[in-house]
């Protein structure tokens, strides 16, 4: 998302902040209007050389830099000024809050989690917290703004001295000290806790000391007291206490006050009769609010419901324009909850307040359909709510029905020629609907109200196709789809919404897309902008600058080409992998998450000195793997701790101990970790996946004598990771399908399991398929006859001995060698040496060795360790008797696997041979409930463990070709595999046609490899 669009994003989610945001669009267009200003110096009639067109630019913005850096600091004192004041605000109600805290713990008769009080209190230390969450949100944006906006500068004066002073203005501001804030969150979140371990009677409240002896109790405690019983009494429905206590009570100075008190706090749930004895003592004030959130008896009915208090409220003339400390005012809480009586009520006696805004900028309507009150919306629209936004960057009630609410809101909003306008994101109503998904039926709803179904938002030039195919949103599509959308648009990348669809891996929208047109999007590359062109680039002729004419320093050119040599690998450490990715907002999980507000960070750490902590925001998103390399698994444990987005205070921690990693002697799983708070109470859970991948059990190749394999990649600038230029990795591979024997030997077999017949009870034999893992080599070798069943099928194809094939016929034993039942070190035997071997290593998942019934699988990494010790020892062998020079040994065999945990274990426990991961089924013949990893997951997952490539459907590259250019920009290989084209025994064709731009293809058992080149 662009910086622009996201500060946009920003004042709509935080709206009482939006006059503070810095004006980041007004001071890019004060760039480019500098830039095109004729202010420029004269040139002396002695230059050498006339100046081009970005020379002037830059003479521009230097002669008029004055002007730029007065709006830049106008716009600091801006965002200073607003800060201060939001800070006072919340600092000033914080301290009144604490004081309020500290009363009620003086007089804990009454106060329980049940009472209004604790209520009042515990609502509004949240509402500080979120506070000031949001502003640090508004500090770390504002922050951002600046930095990007003199970085804009930089990059067009070729100026640095004024960028040092405005960073130490920058920098001396107050609203950039976010020290203050965190020390402000820090004192919030500890009050609340420690006003709820006292409610729960965790800590003893004691009489105030003074100088070692206890304070005696005067009548100011006395008159506590009562009040205290008064309102037990009148919660418990004890006519007779309460009578005798407003007796008494009615004899102090301060009764009127004290009722009224009483009244309110016991107002949203006493009986009627209790509430109507206080009444009748004329001593109640039914204009006071409560100290705490400024809520008088209006606002209370209107949150309970209770038509009979806001009558006696009206009737005695309480004011209903009154606002809380939210800005809140009664009618708002009456939408809010649906209490539609309540709020005609209101509207009646102040209808001005219909459209008023609160702190949030909410007005009654934006409540009412926030939470989706349909009732409540009929009303306010009939009384004239306003259905247009209240200002620029404000919120739009057609748009967030459409988010939040039904398709009867959204239709009444219509039918009141609500008009349909882009929200501070650049989306529209039809984009919106598309994007979350809620209700396909809006579409058709939008259309018939005059929405253009094929409307481009202004964010990215999405239309709402590109929103749910983008999203997943499989009903979604299909409405669009029908309405006959154009599936052939392209966003402001060349892309299409079936490239999205792909690349997110939602296959049941990619294969309604393609049902109806191509929408393949960018074929070739997408564009980039040329550098040598471009003003924030560096100027190619080193034209003076500020700086006296002294050219800007750059480095030379490497001397060393940028050619990397295998791969980082596993030497003695153990690598330990914990992943959030899949859990989203499982991965912590609160069982009580009212009394835990605001948690929004998640740190991780290690004992070791060896790990920098890190941080994780709440929700877990993309960012969600974390490693560790440690000398020891015994030793090694993981400190889980989460505190609140603005303060650096630990909210819970728990800790994962070595016997998370190898108690159930296993190198993956899922733990579920208890977080306890301070109090050492049990506070959230917390889950995540973990892989353990520990360094090769066995003799590694060394390296002075087997080589590893080579990547050259291309310069492409600091925002791409370039292409693979030139590579070892060339020829072509046969493919072999190795899999581990219930007795630990590699075998090749294609399959879980092995066909056979055994004898039945009676005369009818029985068909069995026992799973290989289940069978040994020998069993294995009785069944399918091992080398002697495969002289028989190379005979039957008239095939010489394996030792003897040609290198023109050994794709055809292919077939022969992977039905078998030999063993990986009698085929790489076998095979002549000059045949490159690509290994695809399989091993069955949970769900496949549930599904049929395979038994135990062995440990990843043994399984992957037995694999490797047949490699490595073939490896010497060969090399011993001469048959590979030094050269060879490093393209001799490549590894590939669909099982992510198995690749990214063979890459890091050997760097000779490359590998990669298979994401090659086609989307198309998916079996109902099966997955597979969207294109986006396997690129990060090859990034993640430095595979050197991906191995991609080659039906599904050439329906989608923009997605060659993006996996191979993320530093890939790509390889496009036709071997699972359905309607062929032995891989199948394609017609011949090979995906545009791939680096290799997968095709009949034989992996090829073209050259590599831009």
């Amino acid at each position: 998302m662009k910086f622009g669009k996201h500060i946009q994003k920003q004042q709509l989610e935080i709206s009482e902040y939006a006059d503070g945001f810095v004006d980041y669009k007004a001071l890019k267009k004060l760039i480019k209007r500098l830039i095109a200003s004729p202010s420029l110096a004269p040139q002396s009639a002695g230059s050498l050389r006339p100046l081009g067109p970005q020379t002037d630019a830059r003479n521009a913005l230097q002669a008029n830099k004055d002007t730029f850096f007065f709006h830049v600091e106008r716009e600091l004192d801006k965002v200073n000024n607003f800060y201060a004041q939001k800070e006072a605000e919340l600092r000033n109600r914080l301290s009144s809050l604490l004081e309020m805290k500290r009363v009620l713990q003086q007089h804990p008769q009454s106060l329980s989690q049940l009472s209004s009080q604790y209520a009042a209190l515990d609502e509004g230390l949240r509402h500080v917290i979120a506070g000031l969450d949001k502003l640090w949100q508004f500090v770390e944006v504002n922050g951002t703004a600046f930095t990007k906006i003199i970085k804009k500068w930089d990059k067009a004066s070729k100026s640095r001295v004024k960028q040092l002073d405005l960073s130490r203005a920058y920098e001396a501001r107050t609203s950039f000290r976010r020290g203050v804030i965190e020390d402000l969150s820090n004192q919030a979140t500890q009050a609340l806790f420690e006003f709820h371990d006292w409610v729960e009677g965790n800590k003893k409240p004691h009489a105030p000391v003074e100088n070692g002896l206890e304070i005696a109790v005067g009548p100011a405690d006395l008159n506590q007291e009562l009040e205290d019983r008064i309102i037990q009494a009148i919660e418990t429905s004890n006519t007779q206490e309460m009578e005798n206590c407003l007796s008494r009570m009615s004899q102090i100075e301060d009764a009127r006050a004290r009722i009224s008190r009483a009244f309110l706090s016991t107002v949203e749930k006493a009986p009627e009769t209790a509430l109507q004895t206080l009444i009748n003592t004329r001593l109640v004030n039914l204009h006071q609010g409560d100290e705490m959130n400024r809520r008088n008896c209006l606002h209370k009915a209107a949150i309970c419901g209770r038509r009979e208090v806001l009558k006696l409220g009206l009737e005695g003339n309480v004011d209903a324009h009154t606002a809380d400390v939210f800005g809140r005012v009664p009618l708002h809480y009456a939408c809010m909850h649906g209490h539609v009586g309540l709020a005609e009520e209101l509207i009646d006696a102040a209808p001005d307040t219909i459209n008023a805004p609160d702190h949030d900028n909410f007005t009654p309507l934006i409540h009412a359909i926030r939470h989706s009150r349909l009732a409540c919306v009929q009303v306010l629209l009939a009384c004239g709510a306003h259905i247009s936004p209240l200002g620029p960057s404000k919120h739009i009630p057609l748009n967030l029905a459409c988010q939040y609410s039904s398709l009867e809101v959204v239709e009444l909003l219509l039918q009141r020629d609500a008009e349909l306008l882009p929200d501070g994101q650049g989306l529209y109503p039809q984009h919106l609907v598309a994007r979350f998904g809620k209700v396909p039926e809006m579409l058709l709803l939008l259309r018939k109200y005059g929405a253009d179904l094929d409307q481009a938002d202004k964010l990215d030039q999405w239309t709402p196709l590109f929103h749910a195919a983008s999203e997943g949103h499989v009903s979604c599509v299909q409405t669009l789809l029908n309405c006959q959308v154009n599936v052939d648009i392209v966003d402001e990348k060349g892309l299409s919404a079936m490239y999205y669809a792909a690349w997110e891996g939602h296959w049941e929208c990619m294969k309604l897309l393609e049902s109806v047109g191509h929408g393949v999007g960018l074929v070739g590359r997408s564009p980039r902008i040329s550098l040598a062109t471009s003003l924030t680039a560096p100027d190619a002729l080193n034209q003076p600058g500020d700086a006296g004419g002294i050219p800007d320093f750059a480095l030379p050119p490497p001397i060393l080409p940028s050619r990397s040599l295998g791969h980082m690998y596993l030497d003695t450490k153990t690598l330990v992998i914990i992943s959030f990715e899949q859990l989203g907002e499982e991965a912590v999980r609160f069982y009580n998450e009212s009394k835990y507000p605001g948690v929004a960070r998640l740190n991780i750490a290690s004992d070791s000195y060896q790990f920098i902590p890190r941080s994780i925001r709440l929700p877990v998103e993309d960012d969600g793997s974390i490693s560790f390399q440690v000398d020891s698994l015994d030793t090694f444990a993981i400190d889980f701790s989460v505190y609140t987005s603005s303060g650096s205070r630990k909210i819970a921690r728990g800790v994962a101990s070595s016997r998370v990693f190898t108690l159930n002697g296993q190198s993956s799983g899922r733990c579920t970790l208890e977080l306890q708070d301070p109090q050492l109470r049990t506070a959230a859970g917390l889950t995540f996946d973990f892989l353990v991948i520990k360094p090769f059990r066995g003799d590694r190749l060394d390296l002075r004598y087997f080589p590893t394999y080579w990547r050259e990649m291309s310069d492409l600038g600091p925002q791409s990771r370039g292409f693979i230029a030139k590579t070892s990795v060339q020829g072509q591979y046969l493919r072999l399908y190795v899999q581990l024997t219930g007795d630990g030997i590699p075998v090749l077999l294609p399959e879980w399991t092995v066909g056979t017949t055994l004898p039945g009870t009676g005369s009818r034999p029985v068909n069995v398929a026992p799973g290989v893992n289940t069978l040994s080599y020998e069993q294995i070798v009785a069944i399918l006859g091992g080398q002697h069943s495969l002289l028989e099928a190379l005979q039957a194809r008239n095939l010489p001995m394996l030792p003897y094939v040609q290198p023109d016929d050994i794709a055809q034993t292919h077939a022969p060698l992977n039905r078998c039942g030999i063993s990986l070190r009698d085929a790489l035997a076998l095979l002549p040496t000059d045949v490159k071997v690509e290994l695809h290593i399989l091993r069955p998942n949970k769900s496949e060795v549930e599904q049929l019934r395979l038994g135990s699988v062995p440990d990843m990494n043994d399984y992957v360790d037995a694999i490797l010790s047949v490699v490595f020892a073939h490896a010497r062998e060969l090399r011993g008797k001469g048959f590979l020079d030094y050269d060879s040994t490093a393209t001799r065999f490549v590894f590939s696997s669909t099982d992510q945990q198995i690749c990214a274990a063979i890459n890091w426990k050997q760097p000779n041979y490359p590998v990669f991961l298979c994401n090659s089924q086609d989307p198309s013949l998916l079996a109902d409930g099966e997955t597979m990893l969207s294109i986006r997951d396997a690129v990060r997952i090859a990034r993640d463990n430095n595979l050197v490539g991906l191995m991609c459907s080659a039906r599904l590259l050439d329906r989608v070709p923009a997605l060659v250019h993006s996996i191979k920009s993320a530093g890939l290989l790509l390889v496009s595999d036709a071997s699972r084209i359905e309607g062929d025994t032995e891989g199948g064709r394609m017609d011949g046609r090979i995906p545009k731009d791939v680096d290799g293809h997968e095709e009949n058992g034989m992996l090829d490899f073209r050259r590599v080149s831009l």
